[in-house]
């Protein structure tokens, strides 16, 4: 699907959203830039800039520089207000949350994290999760507007619940449900790698990828994916399980129930278990300090995601392949090594190549994801949708 709105009233939602996810994509666009970039009328988004406008979300910051000089009208630059709203994500991992505040434009402003008790009882830890977020919200100078979870574990995008994360022993939290009434603000919950995958095309260098493959490289490994311009879902358990595509049939067994799945091999747990690390910095520390028995794990995790992405690769020939964590840094040779191996192996990278890049939103990325859920369907669609 193109980035094309439509002069309808029923669509006036998205509308909106196009308009504000133009004024991102195309970095302070005049009136004009955003009618032909979105197919709109005029009249149309000189509506909705207004309406806009008037809530303060849009700003005109002056005259556009350059240019032949023509008779009429100035042309007017339109930016987002940043400071007009504040939005909480909240990344929950499989050993950690993490909080952050983030402004229109992307930018975290404060961040938090806390550990998870292992085997924790998940009405007990919705109790850690809320006190947490009580004391995390209460040191924001400006309230925040609306929250966004992003989380490990199959998620159901429409009810605001966790369905199942097997390996900590949860099933069903209803977790939107458990926020929203504490705070009293919209809340919406999602996959955390398709919030990254999100906040890639909000924010970072994906703004104009209508085909691209999100990966997270945590104590699991997962994915979100765009496609036609659109973040994709598959119905209830919105699909992205990378981690468990099989690396090695018949390999080592999984929580899944399977054997030999990705995230066994070359997962921060993989890792700290094979190396016996306490935390994956001590890897990445004993990697840059020139160990070479670490060395060759990276080498040898990134040669075992690329096996995988080459499948993905041949299946779904996206444009771009946004790889965050901690074992994405560029110091390391894991993302060269992914990178050299889909070379080797996908015969449709041969005819085009699809660019591999670490995301730049370095260890924030799973907030800005979190918190990009919400900016999209709270504030860009104006609270239109049903709460989350």
């Amino acid at each position: 699907m193109s980035f094309i709105g439509q002069n309808t009233l029923r669509t006036k939602q998205l509308n909106r959203s196009l308009v504000l996810q133009s004024i991102l994509r195309l970095e302070k666009p005049s009136r004009q830039e955003i009618a032909a970039f979105t197919k709109l009328t005029p009249a149309t988004i000189t509506n909705i800039i207004g309406e806009l406008m008037a809530e303060e979300l849009v700003v005109e910051i002056g005259s556009m520089e350059g240019g032949e000089k023509r008779a009429g009208r100035k042309t007017i630059v339109l930016d987002l207000n940043e400071e007009s709203k504040r939005i909480a994500g909240v990344h929950i991992r499989s050993d950690r949350v993490e909080f952050g505040i983030m402004t229109l434009k992307g930018k975290v402003l404060q961040f938090h994290r806390f550990p998870i008790p292992e085997k924790i009882d998940q009405n007990d830890f919705l109790d850690v999760l809320i006190k947490e977020l009580e004391g995390f919200l209460s040191t924001s100078k400006v309230p925040v507007s609306c929250i966004g979870v992003g989380s490990v574990g199959l998620v159901d995008f429409d009810n605001g619940r966790i369905l199942e994360a097997e390996h900590m022993g949860w099933e069903n939290v209803d977790l939107v449900s458990a926020i929203s009434s504490r705070f009293h603000i919209p809340v919406y919950l999602d996959h955390h790698v398709r919030g990254m995958a999100l906040a890639e095309k909000l924010f970072g260098s994906c703004k104009n990828e209508t085909d691209f493959l999100c990966v997270y490289l945590g104590q699991g490994i997962g994915s979100g994916m765009y496609l036609r311009d659109q973040l994709f879902r598959s119905d209830l358990t919105g699909a992205g399980e990378l981690g468990h595509m099989i690396y090695q049939p018949d390999g080592t067994p999984c929580w899944c129930g399977s054997r030999g799945c990705l995230e066994r091999y070359a997962s921060e747990a993989a890792i700290e278990k094979e190396f016996n690390v306490s935390s994956i910095d001590d890897f990445i520390t004993g990697c840059k300090h020139g160990n070479e028995n670490m060395l060759k794990g990276a080498r040898d995790a990134g040669k075992q995601i690329a096996t995988v992405l080459t499948s993905f690769i041949n299946m779904l020939h996206v444009n771009k392949i946004m790889v965050g964590g901690k074992l994405a840094d560029s110091e390391l040779p894991l993302l060269s090594e992914i990178r050299n191996e889909v070379r080797e192996l996908s015969f449709l990278d041969k005819k085009r190549q699809v660019e591999i890049e670490a995301s730049s939103m370095g260890e924030q990325v799973g907030v800005i994801g979190a918190a990009s859920l919400a900016l999209l369907y709270a504030i860009f669609h104006a609270n239109l949708t049903e709460k989350r």
